[in-house]
Order: C-alpha cells, then structure tokens, then sequence
C-alpha cells in the first residue's frame, strides 16, 4: 500500500519534470531556429497594387535586406480593402520572421475609420522598422485669392461652405489630414473625394475643387508649372523639397500630419530576429543612396529602433481615432 501511495506521488512530478523539459527543448529549438534566421526566403507583403509609393519603398528596401540577409527577399503584392487584405494575411502568418509586412499611414488610420477588421492593429503585429516619413503640401487651385496659409482661413471663415477639398479616396490619409487641418483651423469646408492622389489633384487643377493636402511629391512639379499654388507643408518642420515654404504648425501650434512606411512582423516574432531584422534595416536607411532614393519620392529617412515605430503607432491609432469621428468618418 505504501509503494502504490509513492507511486501514485511521484506521477504528478514526473508529469511536471516532463513538462518543463518539454518547454526547456522547445525554448532551445526557437532559440536555434532565432541564431539560424534566416535560411530561407523572406517574403514582405505590400498591400497595395505595384506602382505606387508603397512598392517603389519595397524596391528600395528588399534588395538591399536581402544583399545583407543572404537570402532572397520577395516582394508580394497583396492589395485589397485599403490594404487590410495584405495586412490581415501578415497578421495570420507564422511568427517566424519568414513574413513581413510594409505597412504605412492607413495602418494607425483603418482602426478610426472602419467599424471593424480582422486583427487588432496594436497587437497583431511586432514592430520592426520606421523606414521613412513623408510630408503632405497644402495646394490650391491658383485662381482661388488666396496666397498664404492665413489667407486660405480667413477665406474659408468669410466663406463658410464655399470651398471644397479633394481627397484620393474616403477614409484615407489625405482626407484624414485635410479634416485634422479642417477641426484645427475651425472652418468649414466640404469634402469629394477621388480615385487615387491623381485623380485627385487633377481635380485641384481642373477647379473641380479648390485645395487639397496632397503627397509632396505629386503635388510639387504641378506647383513648379504653376498649375497649382503651394501654401504649406504639413510636418512640424520645413520639407527639404520644398524648403521656401511655411509649415502648417507655424500658423496652427502642435499640428503635423505626415506619411509614413514601416515594417511589422507577426505577434509573437523572436526577439532575436526581430533585433537582426532592425539592425539591418537601421543600416540600409542611412545608407547615402537610400537617402537620396527616398528624397526621390519625397520622403525623410528615419530609422531607430523598434520602440520608435512602436511609439508612433500608439500614438497616431487615439489621434485618428478621435479625428474620424470629429469629421464623422465611418466606412462599413
């Protein structure tokens, strides 16, 4: 009786040892698997469709990981909803480091202005790399008389209604910074939007509408030509492409509204890819040539560590949040 009463005690702890030996080999294999990373190929989904700034930071980028991986890094468009096709296929991936996602401003945004989606942006996703930040210019048609930020409101305040503004499609960046430009300045002023920044600013041209916050690098060769007229930049300091003009913030204390590109991976990534990942990618930022091929599209090398991206999503998701629903922006 008594060996049958030791037995029955020692099964719980023989449980228990094999558990933890269990966890210890499967902490080793990660662990090993983490020194070993890469042996494969890496996959970076953009989710949006080749051509547009997304994919041209993608050629920039990959070539370069993978120069410094040793492994090849695929580019893999998966477009759709606004990016949130892409970003939930990333979001449901293994956390493995083996797929990245190149995520941008409609990352922080899409939790404001959708009902819902498929994964919680602030947890589905690792921080790896803020890859680069760029500017929005205010323009407007030259035929409106105006010819200073200040102008532009006192016009809109005299005029309340009159104006429109141009977007490249509801609930996106543009028209999120235009209502957080729109809420700041307290005036009143009517949104339509468009197909695409392009079709956007056409629109400006054409005085289908009269402003727009529009993608610095669009916008600019149409203001050099004179068929639009530039007011402002839109970061909290002067844009190096365009730097004759005022910020917004210098009018308006505190704002600041930019674009931006960054990397993620799943939740739950090692942290030990995850640095390697970082560490590259810090080095290909601030590399001259990424510098001045980013300053091609308009954009600021950032770089930093993890915690800088982690930081900026924290807190750009409440900012967007709280403007989607001050300017009543709800997509189903």
């Amino acid at each position: 009786m008594d060996a049958l009463r030791h037995i029955k005690t020692l099964r719980p702890i023989k449980t228990l040892l094999g558990l933890c030996l269990l966890l210890i080999a499967l902490g080793l294999s990660g662990s090993a698997r983490a020194e070993n990373y890469p042996d494969r190929p890496i996959h970076l989904v953009v989710p949006f469709p080749p051509g547009g700034p997304a994919g041209v930071v993608a050629e920039v980028i990959g070539p370069e990981l993978a120069q410094r991986l040793g492994q090849s890094v695929v580019i893999d468009h998966r477009s759709g909803a606004d990016g949130i096709v892409g970003s939930e296929y990333v979001a449901r991936a293994p956390p493995d480091g083996y797929t990245l996602l190149l995520a941008s401003s409609s990352h922080v945004i899409h939790p404001g202005t959708y009902n819902s989606l498929p994964f919680d942006t602030e947890t589905a996703f690792a921080p790896v790399s803020l890859l680069l930040t760029a500017q929005y210019v205010l323009v407007a048609n030259p035929s409106l008389p105006v010819e200073s930020l200040e102008e532009l409101i006192a016009y809109a305040k005299s005029h309340p209604g009159a104006l429109t503004y141009a977007s490249g499609g509801l609930g996106g960046p543009t028209q999120l910074a235009f209502e957080l430009f729109r809420l700041s300045a307290g005036i009143s002023v009517s949104h339509v939007p468009y197909d695409g920044g392009g079709a956007a600013l056409l629109a400006v041209v054409n005085g289908e509408a009269q402003v727009m916050l529009a993608p610095i690098l669009a916008a600019m060769p149409m203001v050099q030509d004179g068929r639009l007229r530039a007011l402002a930049v839109s970061g909290r300091h002067a844009a190096p492409s365009a730097p004759e003009l005022p910020t917004i913030g210098e009018t308006l204390p505190g704002f600041s509204a930019v674009s931006w590109f960054g990397v993620v991976a799943p939740a739950g990534t090692p942290a030990a890819v995850i640095a390697r990942l970082n560490k590259e990618l810090d080095g290909i930022v601030h590399e001259p040539e990424t510098e001045k091929r980013f300053a091609a599209i308009g954009g600021e090398a950032v770089g930093g560590p993890p915690s800088t991206l982690a930081s900026l999503i924290h807190d750009e998701i409440p900012r967007w949040r709280r403007v989607a629903k001050e300017a009543g922006i709800h997509i189903e």
